[in-house]
């Protein structure tokens, strides 16, 4: 993984939509987007109704927002994590049929902004075998921090 923070964010222009909080209503919505990630991200098979739960609880952490694009959610993204000086940007994802349309830049760089009004610095996290999240994260002002392991112990007794 590769870390990167945006001690300024540049919002790509002229992106069609707007950034609304997930809400209760969007349950099912967040749930298919959860499968879409979990198999983009980790290669990992789900279903939606196994992703109810965790949408939930992402919806109502009040972290999770979504893009808006002629009238449909077409975009994710979720503030994780706040601490004294960082807010931490996790969940990106688009699905298949509404990407390379500047969503998801449009939505962590408002996302981005709203945690520079409040003090905070965006960082995230991007897997470096995905160049265009890296690309897109460098375009809208996320600068490379360095990269981050992933360590997985295992007990062979």
């Amino acid at each position: 993984m590769e870390s990167y923070h945006a001690p300024a964010v540049k919002p790509p222009h002229f992106v069609e939509g707007d950034i609304r909080q997930a809400a209760a209503e969007d349950t099912q919505q967040v749930a298919q987007f959860l499968v879409g990630f979990s198999e983009d991200a980790y290669g990992v098979r789900a279903n939606a109704a196994s992703q109810i739960e965790t949408a939930q609880r992402l919806i109502q952490q009040g972290g999770l927002n979504l893009w808006i694009a002629g009238g449909k959610a077409v975009s994710m993204a979720n503030v994780a994590h706040r601490s004294p000086r960082h807010g931490r940007i996790n969940a990106v994802y688009t699905p298949r049929a509404e990407r390379k349309k500047g969503y998801a830049g449009a939505l962590v760089a408002e996302l981005g902004l709203r945690l520079l009004q409040d003090g905070l610095v965006p960082m995230l996290y991007a897997d470096q075998a995905n160049p265009v999240s890296n690309r897109l994260y460098q375009h809208i002002g996320f600068s490379r921090c360095g990269t981050i392991s992933d360590f997985k112990f295992v007990n062979n007794e």
